[in-house]
């Protein structure tokens, strides 16, 4: 039906004077047409084999390849959110490990601070009980070189008393004796 459609346009415009010889080309012979029909319909498997079925597998391919794209940008998108959900989990993963890691370090601080502060009252207990430890030494020292000042002066006080000469070693004795068992007496 194209075919006439386009037979008639041609016609009126041959008819209208434009051209005088495309008139004469369209003009309408029935024999030609019936003759025009039976190449067509004859031409028409070929061209459809030749024509319609490349450009209809053309189509058809191009549609095939839009849906396989079509599949793939899904299946990448859900891969995309797959590797979005991996990478998420991987951060919260990050994290809780850098969390865990500084919680570590404060509590590692912690302990050696009171470690540190530990050892610190150690060593000044240590040193309490050394300086208790000196002091003491001193003030028996010091009680003792009294006892002995003591003791010398009492030999002095005797011997001027007695005007005699006293046997150092033996009232020494004595004398130490004496001023031991009063300064057993007075610290009790």
């Amino acid at each position: 039906m194209p075919v006439l459609a386009v037979s008639n346009h041609l016609l009126a415009l041959a008819t209208e004077g434009q051209d005088k010889d495309l008139g004469a080309l369209l003009e309408f012979i029935p024999g030609a047409t019936l003759w025009t029909w039976i190449a067509f319909f004859v031409a028409l498997p070929v061209m459809w084999k030749m024509i319609y079925g490349p450009i209809t597998k053309a189509l058809e391919e191009r549609d095939r390849k839009v849906e396989d794209a079509m599949v793939a940008a899904e299946a990448a998108r859900k891969e995309a959110e797959h590797r979005m959900a991996e990478a998420k989990a991987e951060l919260d993963k990050a994290r809780a490990e850098s969390r865990r890691m500084v919680e570590e370090a404060v509590a590692r601080a912690e302990r050696q601070a009171s470690e540190a502060q530990q050892k610190a009252e150690e060593r000044l207990k240590a040193q309490q009980v050394k300086a208790n430890a000196e002091i003491e030494a001193t003030k028996r020292a010091a009680l003792q070189e009294i006892r002995n000042f003591a003791v010398e002066l009492t030999m002095t006080a005797t011997r001027k008393i007695l005007q005699q000469d006293v046997n150092d070693e033996a009232h020494r004795k004595m004398v130490r004796d004496f001023v031991g068992a009063t300064g057993s007496t007075e610290r009790r």
